[in-house]
């Protein structure tokens, strides 16, 4: 008999040893979910008198992928922005708290390994030492703000049961979400930002299936606008390659419940940026790439191309 999909949750807890799985401690709606799980064959070629060219197959080393997505709730994201942007300062002495992620620059600069567990008919699955190598964000004229993400694991391990329980906090409606682009407030028809960490899974010979450790590598983010082309400014912008802020925030809520997200990048600068006539009006789709500088650190200092300031009621050590 068949098992239904949507009887499938998904989880989340931070690790204290990288690979070793944890329960979740936190359920998160998705709305896209796809493990791919690596076993990474041995094959046997060598030549034994017969025109055939696989003699043997033998177990390699392991690992999985994650391939996530879902509606962003102002509770769970920081999940995934705490796996690309580890340098982590959460203030406030009550609800809401602000928890601004950045570019950790000081001592490994890893993020803390994660525990995603996928709890469906047919078992309890946890894939441990979880490490993001992307995280995006889009957002339109309609529906709700979304997010997808991309993470290294390693294999998975079966558990019991779990309780899964979910947020009360509700997701962000698109129409709420406020652009800027230096400073000044713009009319954004859609929109996309993605950060990427280079990632590496270090393998070796220890007796072990298993990897090292997943390790990240620089933080990037790049970005997709399309505007409604009411001057040439931009364009204009575009040209000189002049580089400037860009914000996308949403805030809801009030007192203890007020919640939201500011994505915010000091410093810009457009790869595209030329007119579309497809329409009854001009529009000037622009590509923009974000350059690393010392305004959108945190503590660590250094350097990052993007600060992330998140505003909830989860308190400080949740995400790291």
């Amino acid at each position: 008999m068949p098992k239904p999909s949507h009887l499938s949750v998904l989880g989340v807890a931070k690790e204290v040893t990288p690979g070793t799985p944890v329960a979740p401690t936190k359920w998160i709606p998705y709305k896209t979910l796809t493990p791919k799980d690596d076993i990474n064959l041995i094959e046997d070629t060598g030549q034994r008198g017969a025109p055939v060219d696989v003699f043997g197959l033998y177990p390699g080393q392991k690992g999985a992928e994650l391939d996530l997505g879902g509606d962003v709730f102002a509770d769970t994201i920081g999940w995934m922005l705490a796996s690309v942007l580890p340098d982590l300062v959460t203030t406030g002495a009550s609800a809401p708290f602000s928890h601004v992620f950045s570019t950790l620059c000081t001592g490994d600069t890893q993020p803390t390994p994660q525990t995603w567990t996928i709890f469906d008919p047919l078992g309890t699955w946890q894939y441990p030492g979880a490490q993001f190598s992307e995280l995006g964000f889009k957002w339109n004229a309609d529906g709700l703000f979304e997010w997808s993400a991309k993470a290294s694991t390693w294999p998975y391990a079966t558990t019991t049961s779990p309780t899964p329980s979910f947020t009360a906090v509700a997701p962000v409606a698109n129409w709420n979400i406020t652009n800027k682009i230096a400073g000044a407030t713009v009319f954004v028809q859609d929109g996309e930002l993605t950060i990427k960490r280079g990632m590496t899974v270090i393998r070796g010979s220890a007796g072990t299936q298993n990897p090292y450790r997943i390790w990240t590598g620089d933080v990037s983010v790049e970005g997709k606008l399309t505007l409604v082309m009411e001057d040439s400014a931009q364009r204009a912008i575009f040209q000189a390659g002049t580089a400037q802020a860009f914000d996308c925030i949403y805030l809801q809520g009030a007192a203890a419940t007020q919640n939201g997200l500011t994505l915010h990048c000091s410093q810009v600068a457009y790869t595209e940026g030329t007119p579309s006539y497809g329409k009854e009006y001009i529009e000037l789709p622009v590509s923009f790439t974000a350059i690393a500088n010392t305004t959108d650190v945190g503590a660590s200092g250094g350097y990052s191309p993007i600060k992330a300031t998140l505003l909830n009621a989860v308190a400080s050590g949740t995400y790291k």
